[in-house]
């Protein structure tokens, strides 16, 4: 293996290179998300980006990775020990962006505006961190999947049920669950 890994965080890992690693494992690669990686401990190791000169890999020091990019590590003495940030993106289902629509609708209905809501909706992907703050809504907020009875007819005035719309509804709740489920 040409690297040890620990998960500490969510879409966060510590990774440790030996010093004893073969040079030959150390291949150009490309990554899936953006990446941000904080040097630990190094000793004249370095990273070479696509098309550009190696650049020594200081301790203390974060660089950043764009995804698909070709880069490759190369050997100094030592171990190398690195965090690196994975900047994972998820895909917004139609469903989930078509019951934020509706919970728009309903806003405008009453005479409220959302930016944060309609940018939410011409996304294509979220982040770890929406995922997250959408899970813990859902997560204090499980009772409030329905209209209440008193608002048949009339929804855009329960705003427990706008609420829950505008988060994504049951296809949002099931969304963030399943994400969450995959682990980091």
């Amino acid at each position: 293996m040409v690297y040890s890994q620990e998960h500490i965080g969510p879409n966060k890992f510590r990774r440790v290179f030996k010093e004893d690693v073969d040079t030959s494992e150390l291949k150009w690669h490309q990554d899936q998300h953006d990446r941000e990686v904080f040097v630990e401990s190094s000793s004249k190791w370095f990273l070479q980006m696509d098309e550009e000169l190696p650049q020594e890999l200081l301790e203390g020091k974060t660089y950043f990775i764009p995804k698909m990019t070709y880069h490759r590590v190369i050997k100094g003495t030592g171990d190398l020990v690195i965090e690196v940030k994975e900047n994972k993106t998820y895909k917004i289902p139609q469903k989930v962006k078509e019951n934020v629509k509706r919970g728009i609708f309903y806003l405008r209905k009453n005479g409220k505006k959302t930016t944060l809501f309609e940018r939410f909706v011409n996304s294509d992907s979220v982040d770890y961190n929406t995922i997250s703050t959408i899970k813990n809504y859902f997560d204090s907020h499980r009772n409030n999947v329905v209209i209440s009875e008193q608002y048949k007819g009339k929804p855009h005035e329960d705003s427990k049920y706008v609420g829950w719309l505008l988060m994504g509804g049951n296809a949002g709740y099931n969304w963030v669950i399943r994400e969450s489920r995959k682990g980091y």
